[in-house]
């Protein structure tokens, strides 16, 4: 009985954003029975979530990221293309996917052999629309020693932390590698916005985007950072230095802060800016 009230509220929730949104969702999440459950979402992207684990029950309420996911879902429009690096379980994949509509396209880069079953059934609910690539994305095509932490972290937190750059006692594994450029070289049309969820590889990967950037191929960017000290870094030299295109971006920091460690980085420009200026006055709801 519980579930079933969970699991109606949850749907209440994805249709009416606001600041308490987290909260109230976090007193009832754990009534959820574990299992699979595939959903609507707000854009009217389909998506199936794990409830045995917390943070795919903060996604069947539109509770995880939520800021992050209302600003990607603003951004997009019908027929755009949209990058989703750093995939995951492919919330951001299916919440652009009814956005974007039959029309448009969304690749979904993931590496963790651990999501891509998941990938694939979002893939398959939003079809032809998601299209699943099994690399991680960084400054070279090839392969790399990819990095995957202790399996002791509970509630399934290990899948949403895995990453390119070393870490003391985590375990290595080679994964294909790829680049933003030749993602978008393949696409064949230009690509309205990526987002960049890589655990600390962000400035490697903006580096195998040069072309892209600065033909703007790849309009606009959105870089999740979890480090405060790299989010300054990326802000202060990577743009500047490394890529040399930053003119004509507009950027929004700190969208995506909800307790201090999570940050947003938006680059945008193009229709992505046109769109942010037409709802940044809504962002204070968030």
């Amino acid at each position: 009985m519980k579930s079933a009230i969970a699991r109606h509220v949850a749907g209440w929730l994805r249709r009416y954003p606001y600041r308490g949104k987290v909260a109230a969702w976090e007193r009832m999440a754990h009534w959820l029975a574990p299992g699979e459950l595939e959903i609507t979402l707000s854009t009217s992207g389909r998506m199936q979530i794990n409830t045995a684990l917390h943070w795919q029950r903060l996604m069947l309420a539109e509770a995880f990221e939520r800021r992050s996911a209302w600003l990607v879902s603003h951004l997009l429009a019908p027929g755009d293309v949209f990058i989703d690096g750093g995939a995951n379980c492919g919330f951001y994949s299916c919440c652009a996917a009814g956005r974007v509509g039959p029309s448009g396209r969304v690749i979904a880069i993931e590496p963790d052999a651990r999501l891509h079953a998941q990938l694939a059934t979002q893939a398959h609910l939003n079809a032809p629309v998601i299209e699943v690539r099994h690399h991680a994305l960084s400054d070279e095509v090839g392969s790399a020693e990819f990095y995957l932490p202790p399996e002791d972290i509970p509630d399934g937190w290990g899948l949403g932390f895995v990453s390119l750059e070393p870490h003391p006692g985590w375990t290595p594994r080679v994964v294909p590698t790829t680049t933003m450029d030749t993602i978008v070289d393949a696409v064949g049309r230009p690509v309205a916005l990526a987002k960049l969820d890589l655990e600390g590889h962000a400035a490697r990967a903006l580096r195998g985007a040069y072309n892209a950037l600065s033909t703007r191929a790849l309009e606009s960017v959105l870089i999740e950072v979890n480090d405060r000290r790299l989010f300054d870094e990326l802000r202060r030299h990577e743009f500047d230095t490394i890529l040399d295109v930053r003119n004509g971006f507009v950027e929004i920091a700190d969208l995506g802060t909800l307790d201090g460690a999570h940050t947003d980085l938006a680059l945008l420009r193009g229709q992505c800016a046109g769109r942010w200026h037409r709802v940044q006055h809504l962002s204070h709801l968030m």
